[in-house]
């Protein structure tokens, strides 16, 4: 009753945590340390509708349901459980309000998300792992845990394994043992599934990863100390000037994808942007935006629409600026490609531990589709991507460990440039420092009125020691 009074737009912000109304608290960020809800006070179940909905299930054809009608299925599991609740003697029966509870809850199994519901509705959530039906984990702001959540059976499981992947024209079994895909919900999850045969198993196991669509700006990632102020206006001001490429690298879960959404906060709202991505996870604030998204094959190994296919199209759309959410194979040669025609500003995330490591990873896949010699390709790479940002998980929180510069020298090799680095923790807050106090871009941005220089989190470079130098030079 409580949600109901709240506006369809706010409740995403809300968090209904126990049984009680006056439990109700307001959820601020996604970025909470707070520990979740569900963790704490899970929602109480009804041991009649835990009894009743396996029953029911046996009464369901599912094979011959219309799962486009909800009219149709929401009949049919009715008499489902109409059927079940017979079946229990008169003294037994459940009322109307748990057949109620009961038909949503078989509902939810077939063309919802069953118990998995509050994960999805925890914004923190990245990941869904399911090893059995009774044993449901998650990555939450990058830490692994194990949830109160779980199937009734594992009939009950493989009825939500069999619906979910259906819903993406998929299947899995023997002939078909591994199948990636993207569903057709509202958070484009995409899921990987393995047979039982493949592991070893009793039951398949999932690997479902939540893509959360938010609006991020760098006032967001401040709060969560990703990154220090002065460095926030700073980069905020290179993205807008439109001038210089930028690559974020970091492990899995480091934040990049974050990083990289804030960074398209700053973008001019007269720019034509087109994001490539294989799940849709980047929100870009502005009407002149294009989402490219790629598509697995089906089962007969056909409709696959590779990031490449997508970055190839994007170069026929006429964008200011492209973005390319992750680049592993040959779209690091037609992102290359893309760069040197003249689209500045672009950005693109690479795994990679550090900013000399990522560009030699980049050579690496630009190399293995380029017939050109190695060293003409590092100084076209040197010269398209200029700016580095590297992301990594300190204490289980995004942090930005480095930003550097990317040039070369006359030898045509890299030269990474540090231009602020992550020095650690002091009085319980982290600090950054600055490594040097002029470099091309540094400049370049200071022509806008806009300098790198020490603030809150951030300090000045530390001076250059003439005796230690002397004493390396001899």
């Amino acid at each position: 009753e409580i949600i109901k009074q709240v506006p369809m737009k706010a409740r995403p912000s809300m968090i209904i945590r126990s049984k009680r109304a006056e439990q109700v608290e307001l959820q601020t960020t996604a970025f909470m340390d707070a520990a979740p809800w569900w963790l704490s006070d899970s929602v109480e179940k009804v041991p009649q509708v835990e009894a009743l909905v396996p029953v029911a299930m046996k009464h369901l054809d599912v094979e011959t349901l219309d799962f486009s009608s909800e009219v149709h299925l929401a009949e049919a599991v009715r008499q489902a459980v109409k059927l079940a609740n017979t079946e229990l003697g008169a003294s037994a029966r459940l009322s109307r309000k748990l057949q109620d509870l009961a038909e949503k809850d078989l509902l939810s199994l077939l063309i919802g998300k069953g118990p998995l519901q509050p994960l999805y509705e925890d914004d923190a959530v990245t990941d869904i792992f399911i090893d059995t039906h009774n044993s449901v984990k998650v990555v939450r702001k990058g830490h692994a845990m194990e949830t109160p959540f779980s199937f009734r059976s594992p009939a009950e499981y493989q009825l939500f394994v069999d619906r979910m992947l259906e819903s993406a024209e998929r299947s899995l079994s023997r002939r078909s043992p591994i199948v990636d895909c993207v569903l057709p919900d509202s958070h484009r999850s995409r899921v990987s599934a393995i047979h039982p045969s493949v592991i070893e198993a009793a039951e398949p196991r999932l690997c479902i990863r939540v893509p959360r669509l938010q609006q991020i700006a760098f006032f967001d990632i401040l709060q969560t100390k990703t990154l220090p102020a002065p460095l926030a206006a700073w980069l905020s001001e290179i993205v807008a000037l439109g001038e210089a490429n930028i690559l974020v690298l970091g492990p899995s879960g480091s934040g990049k994808t974050v990083m990289t959404t804030a960074l398209l906060s700053s973008v001019n709202s007269d720019e034509r942007i087109i994001t490539i991505e294989d799940v849709p996870e980047l929100f870009v604030p502005t009407v002149h935006l294009e989402k490219l998204v790629a598509r697995p094959p089906d089962e007969n190994g056909e409709g696959e629409i590779t990031m490449k296919d997508l970055l190839r199209a994007a170069l026929r759309r006429s964008p200011h600026r492209i973005v390319v959410g992750e680049i592993r194979d040959e779209e690091g040669r037609i992102f290359l490609r893309a760069l040197e025609t003249g689209h500045a500003g672009s950005i693109a995330t690479l795994h990679a531990d550090n900013s000399k490591d990522a560009m030699w990873r980049l050579l690496d896949l630009v190399a293995a589709y380029e017939q050109a010699p190695q060293g003409s390709i590092m100084r076209r790479l040197a010269r398209s991507v200029h700016l580095t940002i590297s992301m990594k998980l300190v204490d289980g929180s995004p942090c930005l460990m480095e930003v550097a510069e990317v040039s070369c020298n006359e030898h045509g090799e890299f030269v990474i440039k540090p231009l602020v680095s992550y020095s650690g923790v002091e009085k319980g807050r982290r600090t950054w420092q600055l490594q040097c106090e002029d470099s091309h871009w540094i400049r370049r941005v200071e022509e806008q009125d806009v300098s790198l220089m020490p603030g809150f989190g951030l300090k000045a470079a530390s001076p250059v020691d003439d005796t230690a130098v002397d004493d390396k030079a001899k």
